[in-house]
């Protein structure tokens, strides 16, 4: 875009609206009163910096894909790909990697503009992902009796039947979908693998987006929740951690963290969490207001593993927490809590991601596809569909050739 006088004016005054308004919603989010501040005090916890461990074994699951990978015609080609890795605590190196470790989840998936079609082939992909049938994970995830709560109950036909299915153009919300579907297949594969875990962690959150829809869900959500039922049965912490914690003003909540963990500033301030009150606590957090936290079927903390790395979403399944977090006493709360949290902070002495746990930038780096591997699986699928008859002109990239990629 070539930028005339006029024009650069306009954009300034965009701008500096933009910044106002930005500005003003800034200034109009803040620690509500002294009670407030009182209460946040006596909730924020912390832990100590955890450099060793006996005994500890951890799992990192991340996705990634290309959405589409070609198009040609009136058809589209997906390729979902997912990375489980496993490290286990070890004396002298810190984390150590545990082979073989999950083999990579790699899976195409065509879908013409003929939507029953599509629909079919979808399923396919998602049953592939899974590592089991639709109909099976939507019967044993417990989505369903969280939907009966904050919506009505819904047979497991029925879910399976108003389940959202993008058309085949609907690249975006099939990026998501495929993507999402793959990393949780691959976490449950590492859940329900035959070697004992004590964490799976995961790059998201626990949000359910369509759970107060009457009928209507994503598959993934189903299969997200079956990694919590499964996990639970053998004891696994299975964490999602996410790096936007969506919430403003966090600043000033990382400044009382700073007093009350004794540090010269806000920045300097680590090693401390705190959990998102709910109604039963008796208080909340006004900076969460306008926000579903904890989502349904979940506890949230926000933790801050290091200075130089910023504050963290946790979230974790409501029942383990019932389970293995919560005790009789706050006391003995605050030690399942810590106990945790350095575990966690154990993971997070990589260098290469410093403050945050390592197993899950690890699943990154090696899910994620590089320009090159794109290209290269283009071509590859390029090459088998010549074998078959196609015509590679059916493959031109538009953009390419209309000067755009």
């Amino acid at each position: 875009m070539k930028f005339d006088l006029n024009l650069r004016s306009q954009v300034r005054t965009q701008l500096r609206s933009l910044a106002g308004e930005m500005s003003t919603w800034q200034s109009q989010t803040h620690l509500v009163d002294e009670d407030e501040v009182t209460q946040l005090r006596q909730a924020i916890g912390q832990f100590r910096h955890t450099s060793a461990r006996a005994s500890l074994t951890l799992a990192g699951v991340d996705g990634s894909g290309d959405f589409p990978s070609l198009s040609y015609a009136d058809t589209f080609i997906y390729l979902s790909v997912a990375q489980g890795v496993m490290y286990a605590a070890d004396r002298l190196t810190g984390l150590r990697e545990v082979p073989p470790g999950l083999d990579p989840l790699i899976q195409f998936c065509w879908l013409p503009m003929n939507r029953p079609i599509a629909q079919e082939a979808l399923d396919r992909t998602f049953t592939e992902l899974a590592g089991m049938p639709m109909l099976e994970v939507i019967r044993q995830s417990d989505y369903r009796a969280l939907k009966a709560q904050v919506s009505r109950p819904v047979s497991v036909a029925e879910l399976h039947r108003q389940l959202i299915r993008p058309d085949a153009s609907d690249t975006g919300n099939l990026a998501i979908q495929l993507r999402s579907t793959a990393e949780f297949g691959a976490a449950l594969r590492l859940i329900q693998g035959e070697r004992p875990l004590d964490y799976v962690l995961v790059d998201t959150t626990y949000s359910l987006p369509l759970l107060s829809n009457r009928t209507n869900s994503l598959f993934y959500e189903h299969l997200k929740r079956l990694c919590c039922v499964e996990a639970r049965h053998r004891d696994i912490g299975f964490f999602a951690l996410s790096k936007s914690h969506g919430l403003p003003a966090i600043e000033k909540l990382e400044a009382i963290a700073a007093d009350v963990t004794g540090a010269v500033t806000k920045a300097q301030a680590e090693h401390w969490y705190v959990r998102i009150p709910e109604a039963q606590d008796g208080w909340s957090l006004s900076i969460t207001e306008g926000r579903r936290l904890p989502p349904v079927g979940a506890v949230t903390y926000l933790v801050k593993f290091h200075r130089t790395t910023p504050v963290l979403r946790l979230d974790m399944d409501r029942q383990y927490w019932e389970m293995r977090v919560l005790g009789e006493t706050e006391a003995e709360t605050r030690e399942n809590e810590q106990k945790i949290f350095e575990d966690l902070d154990y993971a997070c002495h990589d260098q290469r991601a410093y403050g945050y746990p390592y197993p899950i930038k690890a699943a990154h780096d090696r899910s994620s596809l590089t320009r090159v591997e794109r290209e290269a699986f283009r071509k590859q699928i390029i090459a088998q569909a010549v074998q078959e008859g196609i015509s590679p002109a059916l493959f031109r990239d538009a953009s390419k050739a209309t000067g755009h990629g």
